[in-house]
């Protein structure tokens, strides 16, 4: 009968999930909502519907259901995608998170919450809804926006912050509170390198083992085997399943696999993240957040004023200008999934009352439902928050991004530093290797003595065994830290010596001195001596060093391997190497956009469009309306090379540069016979940029005797001169020197272009 009640019990969860999700969807809110509103009206607080009584059973789906949505949002956040981000992006992740720590103590401080309270609360608040985010943006046209970037750059990488912050509270709540935040932070590290290194050097492996056998069956049941084996593997080591689940995930997005398998998982963690969301909606009982509603009002106001400030300070000290900022923290309010898991921590916790959960979900849905239109009605909140500031305030922002922008624009920093960078972030990925095998080694050899019996194997045998091998396995990246720390302590010594009296040589012996103390303080503080006593590994040791004497060489060429094996894995194809530099390229050309007062919009052409089949020059879209088509894709394909022999077809997505004005008549013409329910996806692969034409020998042509796009490819689709924008230009337009162009096209193509500009540059001074 438990199996019939358990199957009982998801035929309502999934039949409930779908009933609500759908409403909700119709009433344009998220299905998360529909999700949390069908739990509570199921779940045991809410009778007369109260469906189902035993949570437990339902609670146990869920954390199936957790990692699967951990494992999704992994394959969205690739370790190459995060790597491309840069770090004012991650910097401002950071400092956002940390601003809304603070202001969550100080508020803490006021109502009198203890320091846990007040971190698990700070933790609710630090991230965002990517999901919500993405789909205001589209539905505001933010998508090709500065702003719009940004939000949706930062909200990716705040899924990183809420794992660690799940990683922090957990070991929080383990540990009484006695770790310290750094101690918790360095074991992870420790843990995500050693979990990560090891995934790429096996699941690549596996993963093209399995594709080999062209059988997709087989590929789905040995990924989901490995997911729930890495899940488990972090709970083991002390950690929540979440951070298993997200490390495959981010493995997998690096391999070319990655489609089949979101593809084969896509069914199976829409039916499992339904369940998750609907068992954190039982768990809400709604006697609870009624007389707490006041505290949710509060909360609500504490969001959307405090995480706005943080948001935008944190963009505004990484690089973006201010009003930018703002308008990307007014995006950066609608709380997600996040939010609820970790509310359900504090609580099952005991660090958190029962009534904070409801509190949580009240939250979080209110966020969803006001930030849209908080959003609609941006334009009119930050004038009167201009209005409101004080000026020095302004000002001083002001003056810090000019300072920030020449600090950008200064010549790249020395070649000693170019040097050893890279050799810095590899010795440091090394040592928490190492740091992770030492650490958690002694939890895999108590599991293994457990068993030992069965093979015949004594204990102590074992362990003298099991400990060699960890050795020779740390010498590995030990002799590698050693290599690149002595190269740095002679390209640093070369340095100073260069610049300085101080001969090379006593610099550079002082910091290889410096570096063989720290490594001696490194293994004396995470090698188990208890393990084997002081003189088992003094026998150890004095055995590692006769294979660093003998086999160094082989040591190295194993480091060696497996650094190449992890770079094939990271290694990007050229496609999107090139999608990507394109897409940085273009969030560089989104500040061109708002000196020209443009903005770039897409728009579907329907399947029933009568004009199907026409060319761009009959369609006429810039001289009818003003706006000029940059771009068109079809079929996932982006065709840059726009003539007017052009045809659109139905289903393509074009990518129109005008004003908001020109836009309202182009869509309502190419939307005139629009199916319904069109929904346009992310675009990518406009590069923009603005150039001033130099007084060279063919200034004063007009644009069809320049042929700049037979030449070069782009697009002129904007001059500026003497103050007044001239829009989609045609063929008969002279450019005249000190003109300021607006040219469209590809990275290849304005290269092509700034290497004719230079020429005219060239021949005029000549």
């Amino acid at each position: 009968m438990d199996g019939i009640g358990l199957i009982q019990d998801l035929a309502i969860v999934l039949l409930a999930a779908g009933i609500a999700g759908t409403l909700c969807r119709r009433l344009g809110l998220s299905v998360i909502v529909g999700y949390l509103l069908a739990g509570i009206i199921i779940g045991p607080y809410t009778p007369p519907f109260s469906f189902l009584q035993d949570v437990d059973r339902i609670q146990t789906l869920s954390q199936i259901g957790l990692v699967f949505l951990m494992f999704a949002i992994g394959l969205g956040l690739s370790l190459g995608k995060l790597g491309r981000m840069g770090w004012p992006t991650l910097a401002a992740t950071g400092l956002g998170a940390l601003f809304v720590l603070l202001l969550t103590s100080v508020l803490g401080f006021a109502v009198g919450w203890s320091g846990s309270q007040s971190l698990f609360i700070a933790g609710m608040f630090m991230c965002s809804s990517s999901a919500v985010i993405a789909k205001i943006a589209a539905e505001l046209n933010l998508t090709h926006e500065r702003t719009g970037q940004l939000a949706l750059s930062v909200t990716v990488l705040e899924d990183i912050i809420a794992v660690i912050m799940l990683t922090i509270l957990g070991s929080h709540v383990r540990g009484g509170g006695g770790e310290t935040v750094s101690t918790v932070l360095t074991t992870m590290s420790a843990f995500v390198v050693l979990l990560a290194g090891g995934g790429l050097l096996m699941v690549p492996r596996l993963m093209r083992r399995l594709e080999a056998r062209a059988d997709p069956e087989l590929q789905t049941i040995v990924v989901a085997g490995v997911l729930f084996l890495l899940a488990l593997t972090a709970v083991r080591a002390g950690y929540s399943l979440a951070l298993g689940a997200f490390l495959l995930g981010a493995i997998v997005a690096e391999i070319p696999q990655k489609a089949s398998v979101e593809k084969a998982f896509s069914g199976m963690r829409d039916i499992f993240s339904s369940v998750f969301f609907v068992s954190i909606g039982m768990m809400i009982d709604l006697r609870l957040a009624l007389p707490v509603w006041p505290l949710i009002l509060g909360l609500v106001g504490f969001v959307i004023i405090g995480r706005s400030l943080a948001t935008g300070l944190a963009l505004t000290l990484t690089g973006a200008r201010p009003r930018d900022a703002r308008r990307a923290g007014l995006l950066l309010l609608p709380l997600g999934e996040f939010t609820y898991i970790i509310a359900q921590l504090g609580v099952s916790a005991a660090v958190l009352p029962k009534s904070y959960y409801p509190v949580a979900v009240g939250v979080s849905i209110l966020t969803v439902l006001i930030v849209p239109v908080i959003n609609r009605h941006a334009d009119p909140i930050l004038r009167l928050a201009e209005k409101i500031e004080p000026r020095w305030i302004s000002r001083a922002l002001e003056a810090y991004h000019g300072w920030f922008q020449q600090v950008q624009s200064q010549p790249t920093r020395s070649i000693a530093w170019k040097l050893i960078r890279g050799r810095l972030l590899q010795t440091a990925v090394e040592l928490l290797f190492g740091t992770g095998v030492l650490i958690f080694s002694p939890q895999l050899l108590e599991l293994l003595q457990e068993n030992a019996g069965t093979f015949g194997i004594e204990r102590q045998t074992l362990s003298w065994v099991f400990w060699s091998g960890i050795a020779i396995l740390v010498l590995i990246p030990l002799v590698a830290v050693w290599r690149n720390l002595a190269a740095i302590a002679m390209i640093v010594g070369e340095s100073v010596g260069s610049d300085t009296r101080v001969p090379a040589a006593v610099v550079r012996n002082a910091l290889t001195g410096i570096t063989a103390v720290g490594l001696g303080i490194w293994l004396y503080a995470f090698v188990p001596i208890e393990q084997l006593g002081g003189w088992g590994w003094l026998v150890i040791g004095a055995a590692a060093a006769v294979v660093v004497a003998i086999f160094s060489n082989k040591l190295i060429y194993w480091h060696s391997q497996w650094q190449s094996t992890v770079r094939d894995v990271l290694a990007e194809d050229p496609r999107l190497q090139t999608e990507a530099a394109a897409e940085a390229a273009r969030g560089k050309r989104l500040q061109d956009l708002e000196q020209w007062k443009l903005r770039l919009s897409e728009v579907v052409v329907p399947d029933a469009a009568t004009y199907g089949g026409q060319t761009l020059a009959e369609l006429s879209i810039p001289s009818r309306f003003g706006c000029a088509v940059l771009e068109v894709e079809r079929n996932g394909h982006v065709i840059t090379a726009i003539r007017p022999d052009l045809r659109v077809y139905p289903g393509d997505k074009l990518l129109l540069l005008g004003q908001e004005e020109q836009f309202r008549g182009a869509r309502e013409f190419i939307l005139s016979a629009r199916a319904a329910d069109d929904e346009a996806e992310e675009f990518r692969g406009s590069v923009l940029e603005t150039s001033t034409i130099p007084a060279g020998l063919n200034a004063g042509r007009t644009l069809a005797e320049l042929k700049l796009a037979q030449l070069t490819g782009v697009r002129v689709v904007g001059i500026e001169r003497h103050g007044q924008k001239i829009i989609a230009p045609s063929g008969q337009e002279r450019l005249e020197p000190g003109d300021n162009v607006l040219v469209a096209g590809t990275l290849q193509e304005i290269g092509a272009f700034q290497r004719w500009l230079n020429q005219q540059a060239a021949g005029d001074r000549s």
